[in-house]
Order: structure tokens, then C-alpha cells, then sequence
């Protein structure tokens, strides 16, 4: 007793056990504020707007290369949050910490450095520790609801505010919270606020020398279906943004995408991969839509959709529910597509059906593991088919000179067509995959390792 009265009065350990009264809030926080800053330099990397100067041909270079800074961000993601997994929930915290602090360096160096050249550098340093950051983090506060809950708000709510907003006018008039939103890196006192809270979250932690078991598996099925779902829709887009498709060659890009999904699905625990065929319909119908332009005062809707599908999601628990919304939304995209452009409330609609569907797809869905929840938040921030088909106009991947969403460029209902037929074959594989894989059932290799997609659990000292 005199000897724990001791300990428990020593100045290093006192200050940790202030603020543990303030854990959730912390944990929650530091889950909504690093997800945000993930999710907004993956799909927003870098400041056009400041960047016009230089080199035609440099800045065409630039933007060609932003969607593969973003796949390459995506796979980190998931080979981080495998590799945390077997490391423990502490060790989570401190790669998402550290990688925060790289971020936070790279800002200072690329404000120094504003030439072409360092730019697409900074543009690839940024999505690979946002990716690293993204992933780690998601094994950190897996499995406390209200943490969860946070990482998965901030994530989606920038990835979608990132992918759907046109970039703000040449002239730095427009509204600065659009600017920052689409055009611009995080700024530094969020980074400097995002990275101590990150910090915090290490202290709070337990450490991890005490374990239930040893664990040092990896989740390799985790990495091979990123693996397949990524590389599948990286080769799809950039052919057709260099070929003018056929519908047959359309066909069997479509083909390609569901087939993938569905493998990727396959490689993932029990019925964890349903959430990876949801994530590709929707990412497809969302990118069919037309967002951009519309009025800055609608900047929070998709957001407050957001929030909106997760609750209905979680209530209902049905993926073909989702699926439904989903399908509604591409069906929307491909009716729509002709008069997007001359009333400004068909955009509106447009991002708020696409934020709907986007939290419906993950309330209904989310798995157990935080490694098949970043495999399908990546396949939302790699550029999918349907947007090389909308991107095959200007011969980009997914920027247009007006971001990718170009306001003024020629539509054609074809996307949404197509994003409704991926749905249709995302069902499908749904079907297949609960077929396959029944209710409560788990393949036996996670029986034999049951913590294999989990962080480890620590046993209380004493």
C-alpha cells in the first residue's frame, strides 16, 4: 500500500493521471481533427491557385500528378493500419502523432519552397504521410464508439468536401473557408493543435508490454485486397483518360471494377468486405454527379447529409438499403446531366444525395476491423472509372483547370449510367459474399488468430 501511495504521488506519473479524466474528449477530438487533416491533403493537396505562375506544361505536370499521390496515399493507408494492428493501439499513436509532425515540417518547407518542381515533391510528401496518418489512426480509436464515430465524420466529411468543390476564383475574392476547403493545406495552427492532441492520445494510452497474447500477424488480406481494388481502378482510369472507350470497352472496364470489388471483398474477414462493394458503388455514383457550380452558402449541406445517412445507416443496418440510395443517386446523375449546369439547385442536390449515400453505405456497414474501414475510405480517394469517364474530355485522371468538377465542360449522361450499372454489380457481389459467407461465420485462418485485425489488448498491471 505505502508503495503504491508513492508511486501514485510521483510528479512524472501524477500529470497523466490529471488529464485521464479528459481521455474520451481527447481520444474524440484528436480522431475528428487528425482525420480531417488526412482526408483534406489527400484530396486537396496543393494551393493552384498560388501555383499558376509558373510553366504551363510544369503545372499540367502538377495536376496530372495529384490522383496518383492520392493512390499512393490510399495504399499507405492500409499497409499503416495493417502493420499497427500487430503493433498494439500505443504504437498506433505514435505513427499517427509522428506522421502529423512530418506534415507539419512539410508545410513550413513547402511555403519556402514554390517552385514547380518542390511542389509536386511536397504534393506526394503530404499524401503519403496523410495516408500513414489516416490508417494508423483508424487502429487507434477502432472499437471506442465515440472515437470511432469522430474519425469516421472527419474523414468522409473531407474527402467529400475535398472531392466536390470547384477551386475558388484566380483573383483570392472567394469565400476563404471554400478556398481553404479546396484549394488550400491545412493551416498550421491545426496541424501545431491536430499533432498535441495526437500527443496526448499517446499518454493516455496504457502500454502495451502486458498482452493477452503474443500477436506479430500481420493482416496480409487486409493489403492484398487494397492491393487489388486499388491497382484494378489506377489501370482502369488511366487507360480511359487516354482512349476514347467504346461501350463494349466500358463494359469490360465495369467488368474489371465489380470484379475487383468483389475479390477484394473476398479477402477480407467474414462479411467485413460488404462495406468495399458499397464504397466502390458509391464512389462511382457520387463522381457521376454534377457539384460545381453552386452557391458558397451550400458549402455544409453535403456535411450535414453526411451526418444524416450515418444515422440512418446505423439505425437500419442494411446494405441494400444503401445500395438503394446509392442506385437513386446515380439514376439522379445520369437525368440530371444536361441541365446541371443551368439551374444551380440540381449541383446542391447532387452533393447532398452524394453525402447522404456516402453515410448511409458506412453506417450500414462498418466492420469490426480498422483495416477493412481504410481499405474502403481508400477506394473513396482513389479516382474511380466513372471519373475518367467524365475526365477523358480535358485528358486528365480527375482535375480539370477547375479542379476535376470543370462547371463549364460538355456532360453527357454516360457516368451515371455506368455508376449504375457498377451499383447493380456491387449488389451482386453483396448477394455472393452473404451467401458465401453466413452470418456470425469467420474464415479459418482469423479463428486461428482471432486478434489478427485488431490492436492488442492489454491486461491491467498489478
Amino acid at each position: 500500500m505505502g508503495a503504491r501511495f508513492a508511486l501514485a504521488h510521483q510528479p512524472g506519473i501524477a500529470a497523466p493521471l490529471s488529464i485521464r479524466r479528459y481521455a474520451v474528449s481527447i481520444e474524440t477530438l484528436a480522431a475528428l481533427l487528425g482525420a480531417v487533416v488526412a482526408g483534406l491533403l489527400l484530396m486537396a493537396p496543393l494551393d493552384l491557385g498560388g501555383a499558376t505562375a509558373g510553366p504551363v506544361l510544369q503545372l499540367d505536370l502538377l495536376v496530372l500528378n495529384m490522383p496518383r499521390a492520392a493512390a499512393a496515399g490510399a495504399a499507405l493507408a492500409v499497409v499503416s493500419a495493417a502493420l499497427v494492428v500487430a503493433l498494439g493501439r500505443r504504437s498506433a499513436w505514435i505513427t499517427a502523432c509522428g506522421s502529423a509532425v512530418m506534415l507539419l515540417v512539410d508545410q513550413f518547407w513547402n511555403r519556402g519552397a514554390p517552385t514547380m518542381d518542390s511542389l509536386t515533391t511536397a504534393n506526394y510528401i503530404d499524401s503519403m504521410f496523410a495516408g500513414i496518418l489516416l490508417g494508423a489512426l483508424a487502429v487507434a480509436v477502432f472499437g471506442k464508439p465515440l472515437a470511432t464515430a469522430a474519425f469516421l465524420i472527419g474523414a468522409l466529411g473531407s474527402i467529400l468536401v475535398g472531392d466536390q468543390t470547384s477551386l475558388p476564383p484566380a483573383d483570392g475574392q472567394g469565400n476563404p473557408l471554400i478556398q481553404l476547403a479546396s484549394a488550400g493545406t491545412p493551416p498550421v495552427w491545426l496541424l501545431l493543435l491536430t499533432a498535441a492532441l495526437l500527443a496526448a492520445g499517446i499518454v493516455l494510452q496504457q502500454p502495451d508490454s502486458v498482452t493477452e497474447e503474443e500477436t506479430t500477424d500481420l493482416a496480409i488480406g487486409t493489403i492484398l485486397s487494397a492491393l487489388v481494388v486499388i491497382t484494378a481502378t489506377v489501370l482502369s482510369t488511366e487507360w480511359f483518360v487516354r482512349h476514347a472507350g467504346t461501350l463494349v470497352q466500358i463494359g469490360a472496364a465495369i467488368a474489371v471494377t465489380v470484379g475487383a470489388a468483389v475479390l477484394a471483398a473476398l479477402l477480407l474477414p467474414g462479411r467485413e468486405g460488404t462495406l468495399v462493394l458499397l464504397a466502390v458503388a458509391v464512389a462511382n455514383a457520387g463522381s457521376a454527379i454534377i457539384a460545381v457550380p453552386r452557391p458558397d452558402w451550400t458549402a455544409p449541406f453535403p456535411v450535414l447529409a453526411l451526418l444524416a445517412g450515418l444515422a440512418a445507416g446505423r439505425a437500419r443496418r442494411s446494405p441494400w438499403l444503401a445500395l438503394a440510395v446509392t442506385g437513386a443517386l446515380a439514376v439522379f446523375a445520369a437525368g440530371t446531366a444536361d441541365l446541371a449546369h443551368q439551374y444551380s439547385v440540381i449541383p446542391v442536390l447532387g452533393v447532398v444525395g452524394t453525402g447522404f449515400a456516402i453515410g448511409c453505405c458506412f453506417g450500414a456497414a462498418v466492420p469490426k476491423g480498422a483495416g477493412s474501414a481504410v481499405v474502403a475510405i481508400a477506394v473513396l480517394i482513389v479516382p474511380c472509372l466513372v471519373v475518367a469517364l467524365r475526365g477523358s474530355d480535358f485528358g486528365r485522371v480527375a482535375y480539370s483547370p477547375r479542379w476535376y468538377r470543370d462547371p463549364t465542360g460538355v456532360v453527357s449522361a454516360m457516368p451515371g449510367w455506368s455508376a449504375l450499372v457498377v451499383t447493380l454489380g456491387c449488389a451482386a457481389g453483396v448477394y455472393l459474399l452473404w451467401r458465401i459467407r453466413p452470418a456470425g461465420a469467420a474464415p479459418a485462418a482469423l479463428l486461428a488468430a482471432p486478434h489478427a485485425d485488431e490492436p492488442r489488448k492489454v491486461l491491467p498491471r498489478g
